[in-house]
């Protein structure tokens, strides 16, 4: 087996699945519409592509560099000059870093098309809003029924009988809303919806 080619293939095979949980989380709701959607893609949930995104550029990143290292003197080689010299600001390099910089700076200043991209992105996000619905407060799939009500100014009781009434199973108001809403195979916001009393 040759280092060079397990290497390469490493780095183009992490390169890939980044590229594709790139495109996921390019694509995924913000984190509080979905935690709260319980927004899942292919069976994995946003936490979930997030660590795999993690973990895959991990790998990339030591790909590339054993194959900078194996690659060394080619490397070099880029670097230098018609006369054989070391020159880091070559022609090649000066224009890579040029592009390098133009998406930054565009990035930054919101600069078109770069700008497009995260209007888009933007665009892909609100429509996940509409979809799932917006939490009443960041992380409220966490909250227990108890402390949700309080943090929504709900009549507890009413909020229980609430649940009651629209058929949602619970144990008791300690019961977090993801426990509730997993167990009777809905989402949050219906529970939330549930506890809500209706005018």
């Amino acid at each position: 087996m040759k280092m060079r080619k397990i290497t390469s293939l490493t780095a183009l095979l992490s390169f890939v699945f980044l590229l594709i949980t790139s495109v996921i989380l390019y694509i995924v709701p913000l984190g509080r519409v979905a935690y709260w959607g319980q927004w899942r893609l292919w069976g994995f949930s946003k936490s979930q592509w997030e660590d795999f995104h993690t973990n895959l550029g991990v790998l990339f990143v030591l790909a590339v560099f054993v194959h900078i290292w194996l690659n060394r003197r080619p490397i070099a080689n880029y670097l230098k000059n018609r006369s054989k010299r070391l020159v880091i600001f070559t022609g090649e390099f000066n224009i890579a870093l040029i592009l390098l910089l133009a998406f930054c700076l565009g990035t930054y200043f919101r600069i078109p098309p770069l700008s497009w991209v995260l209007d888009i992105q933007s665009s892909i996000q609100d429509s996940a809003n509409e979809k799932y619905g917006d939490p009443p407060y960041r992380h409220a799939e966490l909250s227990s029924i108890k402390i949700l009500a309080q943090k929504t100014g709900l009549d507890l009781a009413q909020a229980l009988d609430g649940l009651r009434k629209s058929g949602v199973k619970f144990h008791d108001e300690n019961q977090t809303i993801l426990e509730i809403a997993e167990l009777n195979k809905i989402k949050c916001r219906d529970v939330y919806q549930a506890m809500v009393p209706t005018e």
